[in-house]
């Protein structure tokens, strides 16, 4: 109890005042860092700036594991928001509920032993559990598993706190599918118009729940935060640091700390040696620099893709051609993408001949692939996976003159099982990728790692680091298209018959501008007016088109 005296009001109004304080006074014993403190004073910062865009606003914080980011924000901000807005909801959500539920109870003792003295609210005697307590005003704090959802209730803040629990989880394809289903209709249905969204966690993969935010909602983010465990840039570093400093120390003003917290630079020159040499550099950059953007998967070798030019050969000499699509309804700068991509059979192997992969819509959607099939009528099928937004592509192609046959699949298995059966075909030398990208193709195929690749290499980087990037949809569509085109180069499959190329009669100023044009106008020409008759083999039946 603080008493009633001078010194004791003036201690309640900065304790109300100042979370930083608040933190350090409701926790007994533990031990105030520098870095400590800069957490404090930013997520109080945070609450404290009015949103701006009238939906809500979100603060990501990226944080080394076991440096007390927990006890700093999730164990007490809830107590101390409540205090001041007893009438506001909370919600605390993590990869569990009964983790969650922990969370909770620390901030409802908190609360029940120290809210009357230093706000003047009560809590509610009658609704104290661990799932839900409530203030006497009518406020609640309510605890939620992400993987279980989130449903029923609204808050003015939610935090979550370490969606993912350890590397088998962030692993899981179905684990992570679930919590980023979980994000949409759970997460920002839950928040009231110009609430507050706190995610902190130790980051295990790209494509994680920071990661699903930054590329899904970037406009909502207040601010976006990484603590590395070690300096990496003094320019930038949230702490104010010298480039190699540790998270905490002496050089942050940090004296006589608990062994159990310490974290300063004697400590990190033996902790990064022991992690590096059990766990490798990616477990390092990710967990404790805050960077999981550097770690391959273990189906696709950089290697083992062929590079070509397209001038190797004709689309006439292909003895198949596929166009397979891996396709979104969305028309959005964070929704995600369209990968469409032109595989041919030539010389018993397969090739890349055309790629897209970017942000489209609908109709945006089919009319590339209108302009793909006007540009390459010798395409023998298009092939488009039966769920999801397939279903509406296949209707609305089946209605469109002149579209090849389409092959509707629908493949067993997650994403992994399916690029691993193709895997061995890739890893064996006999898939081809072209590199003679023209200025608008080069266009065709977005950006999607922080460092600028060709599109060729963006195409293979997205195979190597399958299934720990954001994005997937260019495996996706590779791995539905190779595994038919494979089936049918091995005999599982028999080759359908192909759709004959168009030769027509060249008069004398036909033949007079085609000489003049260059290769690609050259091959315009002949999709637009089909091939001189005298191309076309002795056997040649003029079919109708």
């Amino acid at each position: 109890m603080i008493p009633n005296t001078l010194d004791g009001e003036l201690l309640r109004r900065k304790l109300r005042k100042d979370y930083a304080t608040y933190c350090g006074y409701v926790n007994e014993g533990f031990y105030m860092s520098h870095f400590h403190r800069f957490l404090c004073n930013k997520v109080q910062e945070f609450l404290e700036t009015p949103c701006t865009n009238g939906v809500f606003d979100i603060l990501l914080l990226s944080v080394p594991p076991q440096c007390g980011k927990t006890y700093t924000v999730t164990n007490t901000l809830p107590s101390w928001f409540l205090g001041k807005h007893p009438k506001d909801g909370v919600i605390i959500a993590s990869y569990e509920g009964t983790l969650a539920e922990s969370f909770s109870r620390r901030n409802r003792d908190k609360f029940n032993d120290y809210a009357t003295d230093i706000f003047g609210v009560r809590p509610n005697d009658k609704v104290q559990g661990v799932a839900l307590w409530e203030t006497a005003d009518g406020g609640t704090c309510r605890a939620a598993g992400l993987k279980g959802g989130i449903t029923s209730y609204g808050c003015e803040l939610m935090i979550i706190d370490d969606p993912i629990k350890n590397k088998e989880q962030a692993h899981s394809e179905t684990i992570v599918s679930k919590l980023h289903e979980e994000m949409g209709p759970s997460v920002q249905s839950r928040i009231h118009p110009g609430g507050k969204l706190i995610v902190i966690q130790t980051r295990w993969i790209e494509n994680d729940v920071i990661g699903w935010i930054q590329t899904n909602w970037p406009e909502f983010i207040w601010a976006d935060i990484n603590i590395p465990c070690e300096c990496e840039n003094p320019d930038i570093d949230p702490l104010g640091r010298a480039l190699g400093d540790s998270i905490m120390g002496e050089h942050l003003g940090d004296y006589n700390m608990p062994l159990k917290i310490r974290k300063d630079n004697k400590w990190l020159a033996n902790a990064k040696k022991l992690i590096l040499a059990a766990e490798g550099d990616y477990t390092w950059n990710a967990l404790y620099q805050g960077h999981p953007t550097g770690q391959n998967g273990n189906l696709f070798d950089r290697h083992s893709w062929k590079l070509y030019k397209r001038s190797e050969f004709t689309m006439e000499q292909c003895q198949y051609v596929q166009l397979s699509i891996d396709a979104t309804f969305k028309q959005t700068e964070t929704s995600d993408m369209v990968a469409i991509e032109l595989w041919v059979i030539y010389a018993n192997e397969i090739w890349l001949r055309k790629l897209v992969n970017k942000r489209m819509g609908f109709i945006a959607t089919v009319d590339k692939i209108k302009s793909l099939v006007k540009e390459f009528p010798m395409i023998d099928e298009i092939v488009i996976e039966d769920k999801a937004n397939g279903p509406a592509i296949i209707e609305t192609l089946q209605y469109i003159d002149g579209m090849p046959p389409i092959v509707a699949v629908n493949p067993k298995g997650g994403k992994y099982s399916r690029a691993q059966a193709v895997s061995p075909f890739v890893q064996t030398g006999q898939v081809h990728i072209f590199t003679d990208f023209t200025p608008d193709e080069t266009l065709d195929v977005e950006q999607t790692t922080n460092k600028p690749l060709l599109p060729h290499e963006t195409f293979i980087e997205q195979f190597a680091r399958f299934p720990f990037a954001k994005h997937d949809d260019m495996v996706d569509s590779g791995s539905q298209g190779l595994t038919r085109l494979i089936k049918l180069l091995t005999g599982e499959e028999p080759m359908p018959d192909r759709k004959p190329l168009r030769y027509n009669k060249w008069y004398p100023d036909m033949w007079e501008d085609f000489e003049q044009m260059n290769a690609a106008e050259q091959q315009q020409f002949i999709i637009a007016y089909g091939a001189p008759l005298e191309w076309a083999p002795d056997d040649y039946i003029p079919v109708k088109h």
